[in-house]
């Protein structure tokens, strides 16, 4: 009973959410700004190239996604399927029911303030360095770097935690099919793994749209069989302990890694990644009409769908369907997959292709934001990084480096001591400190102009109005809390994402230190210049 409360609960919520963005969405409609489509066509290709010429060829290249594609890269950068398997294969069944019914409405509230945040940040600072020039305009060029770092570093690390978890999975499955090793079989799908994702990045627009679509799709219909298939096992009782029929005894005989604080994390990447900012395309029509509205419509209807397959015994059953251990299922699900191999085969490709696909979005935006970067910097090294395949309409140096860069972070993990725990645990808490980090830094730059006049540069589409500091306020100690759940899960991984900040400061600190020097170096020469020029002879 109260399992179904707590869903209509959310529900209830989402509805709203919609409701109020749709009213925004109305107010915009009828409002001065209608007057920009009206303008005669060279003066919007014009305003078109002044803001693409300001904004940098990486905000360029991310246009051209249509309303599917914008709708399957958040659905997809979730790992709907494949997050629902590993909280029930972390967590286990008598752990997941508090989760699902009542912290799922809670941190789905949470994140979409953070989301709301993001949209007034994004619609304000439309560029593909995201809430990095955000933070530069409202605290300066330091804090935007370090902004920037702390994203690329957070994505990187999801990136190879999504992908280890992956290749773990079809490394189990493999190695209980073929026999043999399945840490070696694990390490074979992780490199396969980033050289794919790599290759989707080169491939540009055309090829990842092209996946992220398929994707969404494969995930949607999968998503509707086992919705049937859990409707059909449980008629006439749809309560939550009816999930369970008589089977406290294997209970004890699920492994389980942290409880519900890895779940309470493991939902929050969810929330997150569902919305973010820096996983979805931000342009529809014209580059002043990059609406989150298609983003945040997506993620209140990917919350929703989410709650219900998380419900899904069926994950939790299937979460090691080659182990050998006698896992909670539904009678009749349980004897499909003893009798059918080729079933089970087919739900641990689906978790794998739902974790492949959200770490190849977050790459994506990775390489976008890396480009972006080098493109601005005046160091010669960085500019491979920031050269423009203009066929495939991609940067191949940061497409080349960002697929580098997880292996390099799960190779430093793994040689780290055992006693720090697990390194998919450290891969998580890694990636979540060094996300929060990048979005606090505009965050509480927006909070601290709050009650002041906003600064002229910022002009956001989507306006939180007098409730901004409120949500605000939410989305920061939304972040600070999660923060502080993460720390003490893995005070080894924020030790790990504490060097990571200060790497990046010190290279912040040398960088600005450097272009002093050569700053003085050229005052130096304009004088000489000038005093040859003044002198008697």
């Amino acid at each position: 009973m109260w399992m179904w409360a707590g869903f209509s609960f959310f529900c209830l919520t989402a509805v709203f959410w919609l409701a109020a963005f749709a009213l925004a969405e109305h107010r915009r409609m009828h409002s001065g700004y209608q007057t920009l489509t009206r303008y005669a066509a060279y003066i919007q290709f014009m305003q078109d190239k002044t803001e693409l010429n300001r904004y940098g060829i990486a905000q360029q290249l991310k246009r051209g996604f249509g309303p599917l594609v914008a709708f399957s890269i958040p659905f997809n950068s979730m790992a709907l399927i494949g997050g629902g398997a590993l909280l029930f294969a972390y967590v286990g069944f008598s752990g997941s029911g508090g989760l699902i019914v009542w912290i799922w409405p809670i941190l789905g509230i949470c994140a979409l303030a953070v989301h709301a945040v993001q949209a007034e940040l994004m619609s304000s600072f439309p560029t593909a360095k995201g809430g990095s020039y955000a933070a530069t305009l409202l605290s300066g060029k330091s804090a935007g770097r370090m902004s920037a770092l702390l994203q690329l570093g957070g994505q990187w690390a999801l990136v190879a935690y999504l992908n280890f978890e992956g290749s773990r999975w079809l490394g189990q499955a493999w190695a209980g099919w073929q026999g043999g090793s399945p840490t070696a079989a694990a390490v074979t799908f992780f490199i396969i793994f980033l050289l794919l994702q790599t290759l989707a990045c080169l491939g540009g627009n055309k090829w990842y749209a092209g996946v992220q679509a398929g994707t969404a799709i494969i995930q949607l219909a999968a998503c509707a069989v086992m919705l049937v298939v859990l409707a059909a096992a449980l008629w006439p009782d749809f309560a939550y302990s009816s999930l369970a029929k008589g089977s406290a005894d294997t209970a004890a005989r699920v492994p389980v890694e942290g409880g519900w604080l890895i779940g309470l994390l493991l939902l929050w990447r969810l929330f997150v990644a569902g919305g973010s900012t820096e996983s979805t395309a931000e342009e529809t029509i014209e580059p002043r009409m990059r609406l989150p509205w298609g983003q945040f419509q997506a993620a209140a209807y990917v919350f929703t769908a989410g709650y219900l397959l998380l419900a899904l015994t069926a994950m939790y059953g299937l979460a090691h369907p080659f182990s050998g251990s006698s896992a909670f299922l539904i009678e009749s699900l349980s004897v499909v997959v003893r009798s059918s191999p080729a079933f089970a085969a087919v739900i641990t490709l689906l978790i794998a292709l739902s974790l492949f696909t959200a770490a190849m979005s977050i790459l994506f935006a990775s390489t976008r934001l890396l480009g972006a970067l080098a493109r601005e910097s005046s160091l010669p090294a960085l500019e491979k990084l920031g050269r423009v395949q203009s066929k495939r309409r991609s940067f191949t140096g940061a497409a080349c480096l960002a697929g580098l860069m997880p292996a390099v972070v799960v190779g430093g993990l793994l040689l780290m001591p055992a006693s720090w725990g697990s390194t998919a645990s450290l891969l998580l808490v890694l990636g979540l400190l060094l996300h929060h980090g990048g979005l606090l830094i505009p965050m509480t730059g927006l909070l601290r102009i709050s009650r002041r006049a906003q600064p002229l540069e910022m002009d956001p589409l989507w306006s939180l109005g007098r409730a901004r500091q409120l949500i605000c306020w939410i989305a920061v100690v939304s972040l600070l809390i999660v923060s502080g759940f993460a720390v003490f899960y893995s005070p080894y991984g924020a030790i790990t994402a504490l060097g990571w900040g200060g790497a990046s400061y010190a290279l912040i600190y040398w960088r600005r230190f450097a272009a002093e020097e050569q700053k003085k170096r050229m005052t130096n020469r304009q004088e000489l210049l000038q005093l040859e020029r003044s002198h008697p002879q």
